[in-house]
């Protein structure tokens, strides 16, 4: 079992909350967790709003578009460490993670020996606050593009942008020069991707910055275009891309090597 094939529905019915209303967010605490006036808990409400406005900015998702189309604040769940329990996505050996999802009842936040204004903490919930933005305007596409429009973000908005995509681009360098050719194609496949993440290999860094090429290539215009043709499962994604670039994918892999 996994994070997100935990119960969550059921945790939020059978538990206690507070909750902390700000103009971006609806925090629903876990009454086990600090007080809602702590440091740590207000740092990270604080955090988490601007990372609304930093995303939406980012995206180009207007403001009206909250106001008028949504009506609503976004839910953010805090969970109990104790969650993480029912699961085997929380990996002994590091006794200090964060863990966050995201789906139609907002984003689910837990931490495991970690203050939840952690550094490491505000980086992910970055990253889940880009994924919840983005599928709410755009749906979803195959994990080599839904992590990539996060991992992305995540390292451009939450670090120095050049630091960021300097990063991103040594990971790519050093995972192309081991990997077999073609491995652009193949990551498009979900089973593909998600097998090579469980093996240790980079493939969220080669995800950002696939999505870094398409940014200049295509622009986020081109990138929607790509989103609204395809779907998580979607079996072509590889022909979407293609057909959105002009250019076949393995051409595209070969071009990004020497950049």
């Amino acid at each position: 079992m996994t994070l997100k094939e935990l119960d969550l529905h059921s945790y939020r019915q059978s538990h206690h909350w507070r909750i902390v209303e700000t103009a971006e967010s609806l925090f629903f605490i876990d009454v086990a967790l600090p007080d809602s006036n702590s440091e740590q808990i207000k740092n990270l409400i604080e955090m988490t709003d601007q990372c609304h406005q930093r995303v939406r900015m980012a995206l180009d998702i207007g403001s009206e578009v909250k106001d008028k189309e949504r009506q609503r604040r976004v839910n953010t769940w805090l969970y109990a460490s104790d969650l993480l329990a029912r699961s085997d996505f929380a990996d002994p050996g590091k006794p200090r993670m964060f863990y966050g999802t995201v789906n139609p009842a907002g984003l689910h936040l837990i931490t495991r020996g970690l203050d939840w204004d952690n550094p490491i903490v505000s980086q992910g919930v970055l990253h889940e606050v880009v994924h919840f933005w983005w599928a709410d305007q755009m749906g979803e596409a195959p994990s080599l593009l839904n992590e990539g429009v996060a991992v992305y973000f995540e390292h451009i908005l939450g670090m120095d942008a050049a630091k960021g995509r300097e990063t991103l681009k040594n990971i790519w360098r050093e995972y192309a020069g081991m990997a077999r050719p073609g491995f652009l194609r193949r990551l498009c496949k979900n089973n593909i991707f998600w097998t090579e993440k469980a093996a240790g290999e980079p493939v969220y860094e080669i995800s950002g910055y696939f999505f870094s090429f398409l940014l200049n290539s295509c622009g986020l215009p081109g990138i929607k275009r790509i989103f609204l043709r395809s779907y998580f499962d979607d079996p072509d994604l590889s022909g979407h891309i293609e057909e959105v670039i002009g250019e076949p994918l393995d051409s595209i892999e070969k071009r990004i090597a020497h950049q």
